[in-house]
């Protein structure tokens, strides 16, 4: 095979576990029907680029996370807001942008559908595979949470961001329904509420 067709396959096959998984759960589906849907021609095709399902489902989530790292770094670098409270809905709406301006296209909302699906199955160790992402953003924007909410103990704050990254993938979720609805409102409107929801969560008194 070669080396532009191995390509070729390999990002078909990204696409099609993306696609399906956002549409149908990561109970629905199986490897046989990624390669259908792939149209790869050998059936170990999962196998010969990923090596498993698991390496292939962990490649489509680090694949696209790595493009909105790179615009959360330059927003977080943006973040001029002094006041703690302020300053912590600044840098939430910073983090959580790029992920809801996605999806007001088309591939923007399967990622998100993606995530909803991946971030829920125990089987995966997404901090970690943040971190091997090369996601330095996210350690300064967990730094900058904490500085931001010296009253609350670590032990509660780290806990409430993990879960705060899943519910932002809710609200990107709902937000990319109502895009597809016509019923969305104005993507900065939409950000800056999702962001002060969170915002409220993460500095609820202890």
């Amino acid at each position: 095979m070669e080396a532009s067709s191995r390509q070729d396959t390999k990002a078909e096959l990204l696409r099609s576990a993306e696609r399906l998984i956002a549409e149908k759960g990561l109970g629905g589906v199986s490897v046989k029907m990624i390669t259908t849907d792939a149209g790869a021609r050998n059936p170990s095709a999962v196998h010969y680029h990923f090596g498993n399902i698991e390496n292939l489902i962990e490649e489509v989530f680090a694949k696209r996370y790595r493009e909105i790292e790179a615009e959360r770094a330059v927003r977080l670098e943006r973040v001029t807001e002094s006041d703690p409270r302020a300053r912590l809905v600044a840098l939430v709406e910073a983090a959580i942008g790029p992920f809801l301006e996605a999806c007001l296209e088309d591939n923007g909302r399967v990622y998100a559908r993606f995530c909803l699906q991946f971030l829920s199955d125990p089987r995966f160790d997404y901090p970690k595979l943040i971190m091997d992402a090369g996601a330095q953003s996210f350690v300064r924007l967990s730094e900058e949470i904490i500085a931001c909410l010296p009253h609350i103990p670590l032990a509660r704050l780290e806990p409430r961001m993990r879960q705060s990254f899943l519910i932002a993938m809710v609200q990107a979720t709902s937000f990319a329904r109502e895009v597809e609805a016509g019923t969305a409102p104005p993507v900065a409107a939409a950000v800056r509420e999702a962001a002060t929801c969170l915002a409220a969560y993460l500095s609820a008194p202890v």
